[in-house]
């Protein structure tokens, strides 16, 4: 949320010694943080303690190598500047460092030049903001809603509402502003580099900077109570106005306004014991987003934020969450989740089980997690691509630790054919209505018929001629059609067709389909109207 903007050069220092995790993970950050594919972001890459080496002209060579590495691993999202940097950062009058200052200048009157005029607008509205900077300089932050009722007061009511609207997001942009959401409770941030300094430096600095910031000490739970946010912060900010900021930003919860969790410390990890094997009966299905291509990442904030998001909805969604580094658990009373965050940020499993084998439990946590985790995916990470995974069944059932995942194209080719996909380190079958929470997302005729299964349920009153032709073309067998015909309802007997069908894949909805247009027209037509929404219908989970 901090590097998004349009006109930023960024200097990425790295030490010389170290091996390549670092400078990558910075650039893909830099890179899944760009909302817009059309503006590439600078980079400067900038080797440290060149003090360090035996060899400089070794260690030249190998910032030679890896900027030119970069600047091919990003060159579609990235400018890597090509000039090559080895820097002692304690020597400041050095001519390396010099020469460094005089590119990243260079860097700036280029994009002075390119860049767009700024709006007359935005200029009426940034000197109404620089005003307000003076004014609240100890609290240099805003509600959404008197931001923009003070804003149309003071330009006479010459600037409406909406043009409020579209000037701030890009002074946002510009990173004149900080203004997340643009809702009545919200807050807008006049003094972005107040917000860097005096509150993120103390709160999200790592541990080996406790020698330059006064960092926040936890409890034994990681807990944070408010005596300790008075003690670091009450000099630069009214503690009830910074809670509430730190809520807007996601950042931190309390349930009892005295004892404060921020996911982003949180350092205990998660036991064994946490998720465990449960009753015989229960049911798994699981949920891996991960990225699509070597440079993309999800933003170190993703989960944190997540884990608020997940605090956030008690009581009326979900019980209080349990929470840990890089991983959370929750239930809304009748299944159960454990979310977990891997730790390169490229991977988040999501888990959930019915301890009873109900799968609509099931399908109800998933779908309030999966909306949940990609709204705010899209938020924190607009440049990443990532796709979806299907999770083992059999793996999640015996709590292995690195369940192996399915892609969508399996899953397609095994429902299309009616198969079952087979475990590629395990050599198990496994059926896909047993990984699937929602087949109706499945092209074809299986996906249409899952979609209309409820419909489909409530129509299908006679019953048996339907399997009459349906045993006729060996779509069904002998005992799968006494099965049907055992059932005390029309809707049981429906419901297991349907779910005959359904295992038997693509061949066997499409003959169904043909019996329905002689048996029960007006159930044929639901699945002929189903065909005109299909084109977007993908095997998503």
């Amino acid at each position: 949320m901090l590097l998004r903007t349009t006109n930023a050069i960024f200097p990425v220092v790295y030490k010389i010694t170290d091996g390549e995790d670092e400078q990558k993970r910075w650039l893909s950050f830099i890179h899944c943080s760009n909302a817009d594919p059309t503006n590439k972001p600078r980079i400067v890459l900038i080797a440290s303690h060149a003090d360090k080496l035996n060899d400089k002209q070794a260690g030249r060579s190998r910032a030679t190598a890896l900027v030119e590495h970069y600047r091919k691993l990003f060159q579609e999202s990235l400018i890597v500047s090509q000039e090559v940097f080895l820097t002692n950062c304690l020597e400041a009058g050095s001519p390396e460092l010099q020469r460094l200052r005089e590119v990243l200048a260079s860097f700036r009157d280029d994009i002075m030049k390119q860049r767009p005029k700024v709006p007359k607008v935005c200029v009426q509205l940034l000197a109404e903001i620089q005003g307000w900077r003076k004014e609240r300089k100890a609290f240099p932050v805003m509600a959404w809603q008197d931001y923009l009722t003070s804003m149309v007061t003071a330009t006479y009511g010459t600037v409406k509402e909406r043009i409020v609207h579209l000037a701030s997001s890009y002074l946002h942009d510009e990173g004149e502003i900080i203004s997340l959401r643009h809702e009545a409770k919200s807050s807008v941030v006049l003094d972005p580099q107040w917000l860097f300094t005096s509150v993120f430096g103390p709160l999200l600095a790592p541990d080996n900077f406790d020698k330059i910031i006064d960092k926040i000490n936890r409890t034994a739970e990681d807990h944070v109570t408010l005596e300790e946010l008075a003690r670091v912060f009450s000099a630069v900010a009214d503690i009830p106005l910074l809670i509430k900021l730190l809520q807007d930003f996601q950042l931190c919860h309390t349930y009892d306004g005295r004892i404060f969790i921020l996911p982003s410390l949180l350092q205990q990890e998660i036991k064994e014991a946490a998720w465990s094997p449960v009753s015989s009966k229960a049911i798994y299905f699981g949920l891996q987003i991960r990225c699509r291509t070597e440079i993309d990442s999800f933003s170190c904030d993703l989960f944190p934020r997540l884990q608020t998001l997940l605090m956030q909805a008690h009581p009326d969604k979900l019980s209080r969450p349990l929470l840990w580094k890089n991983s959370a658990k929750c239930t809304d009373g009748r299944a159960e989740a454990l979310l977990q965050i891997t730790q390169d940020k490229r991977q988040l499993n999501v888990f959930v089980r019915s301890n009873d084998g109900n799968r609509e439990d099931c399908k109800s946590i998933m779908d309030l997690l999966k909306d949940m985790t990609y709204r705010l995916l899209h938020e924190t990470s607009p440049g990443a691509r990532s796709r979806d995974m299907v999770l083992s069944a059999l793996d999640l059932r015996e709590h292995r630790p690195q369940p192996h995942a399915y892609s969508r194209e399996e899953l397609e080719a095994a429902a299309a054919k009616g198969e079952n996909l087979v475990h590629p380190q395990r050599n198990v079958p496994e059926k896909v209505k047993d990984l699937l929470l929602h087949p109706g997302n499945l092209r074809g005729m299986l996906g249409r018929v899952a979609r209309k299964r409820l419909e489909l349920v409530e129509t299908l009153r006679h019953i048996n001629p339907i399997l009459d032709h349906l045993r006729a073309d060996d779509v069904i067998n002998l005992d799968e059609n006494d099965r049907i015909r055992a059932a005390r309802t029309p809707q049981g007997a429906a419901r297991e067709l349907l779910d005959i069908l359904e295992a038997k894949g693509e061949r066997a909805c499409v003959k169904f389909h043909s019996v329905l247009t002689t048996c029960d027209k007006y159930a044929a037509s639901l699945l002929v109207q189903e065909e005109m929404s299909e084109e977007g219908a993908t095997a998503s989970y």
